[in-house]
């Protein structure tokens, strides 16, 4: 196909999930975009088999191109890998964990071609049986670090501003958002010419779109939430695969970001909240699980995400006594 006639690039990032991949590029293969599309898959140096699998099932289809690196350009990195390479005029980024049914690859395509003002636009994320995970989100405030830390994810949502919002029947329109989730993100090639991609020089994972749709929104573009299209998230489904380390990898992005775009009082606040706020969490779903043992199941992946406070302790501890010999 030549480059010229593509309209819609979607880029998917493979790292060790090679089941869900398959599925992930089945999905996109079998429910394509009305306009002229290609397929760039970036496997950033897999160790299952992963790549193997895919150009077995996908090497011979024209749409799709297949990189192999051989090493892990994390998130930031292969996406941008992939964005250098697309030629259509919208590129669409999906995690290698989402589900795109009929229709959803068109609704978002369309409608960044037809809103001139808007630069990015998302869908609503679901869980596999449909009901709604974290699709957009606001930029942090003093406030909305306070309430993130110390109330609990059924009190947050748009009243707060929160930074990850779940979205509700309430949301029936487009609205403008501050950033939507990296794992659908629609741009138009015009933004990335104008703004740049990813800032892989800071981010590896994690803030990596908060801090693009705030570079995105500065150069007077509109960031969009299209709740009417659904894309499948697998990984939304629980804090099940958050282990510690991507916990910390969490935690060490949203410093940089706070480091790249506030001051450092505010950076110090998301610190002290973070840090607070999970040691509370730490007490409060401990001693529910003493108390409520058969509730044990459902509360640990709660407790584990809060825990990670204790490996922060432990990286300062360690370093404290390496510096002193």
């Amino acid at each position: 196909m030549n480059g010229d006639e593509i309209a819609l690039s979607l880029i998917v990032l493979s790292w060790n999930t090679r089941d869900i991949t398959l599925a992930c590029l089945n999905s996109i293969v079998s429910n394509p975009s009305d306009v002229s599309w290609e397929l760039i898959v970036i496997d950033n140096a897999s160790s299952d088999g992963s790549a193997e699998a895919i150009v077995e099932r996908f090497g011979s289809d024209a749409h799709v191109r297949i990189i192999e690196n051989t090493e892990n350009l994390g998130f930031t990195g292969g996406n941008n890998q992939g964005m250098e390479m697309a030629f259509g005029k919208i590129i669409g980024l999906l995690n290698s964990d989402t589900i795109v049914p009929p229709g959803a690859l068109n609704g978002l395509y369309n409608y960044l071609i037809e809103n001139p003002d808007a630069g990015v636009v998302g869908p609503t994320l679901t869980h596999d049986d449909g009901s709604p995970t974290t699709s957009f989100g606001y930029f942090p405030t003093a406030l909305s670090e306070l309430s993130n830390a110390f109330l609990p994810g059924s009190l947050m949502g748009t009243r707060l501003k929160a930074l990850g919002v779940i979205p509700d029947g309430s949301i029936t329109k487009p609205i403008e958002v501050d950033y939507v989730s990296g794992a659908a993100f629609f741009v138009k090639r015009e933004v990335i010419e104008k703004v740049g991609m990813f800032d892989s020089e800071t981010f590896f994972a994690y803030y990596e779109e908060t801090d693009w749709c705030l570079r995105i929104k500065k150069a007077g573009w509109k960031v969009m939430f299209l709740p009417s299209v659904k894309i499948i998230h697998l990984e939304g489904k629980s804090f099940e695969k958050m282990t510690v380390h991507r916990r910390i990898m969490l935690y060490d992005s949203a410093k940089k970001f706070y480091r790249k775009h506030y001051s450092l009082p505010m950076l110090w606040w998301y610190q002290f909240c973070t840090v607070t706020g999970s040691l509370v969490k730490v007490v409060y779903f401990g001693l529910r699980m003493i108390f409520q043992p058969g509730s044990r199941d459902r509360l640990l992946p709660h407790y584990r995400w809060n825990a990670f406070v204790f490996e922060l302790w432990k990286r300062g501890f360690v370093r404290e006594r390496g510096a002193s010999g």
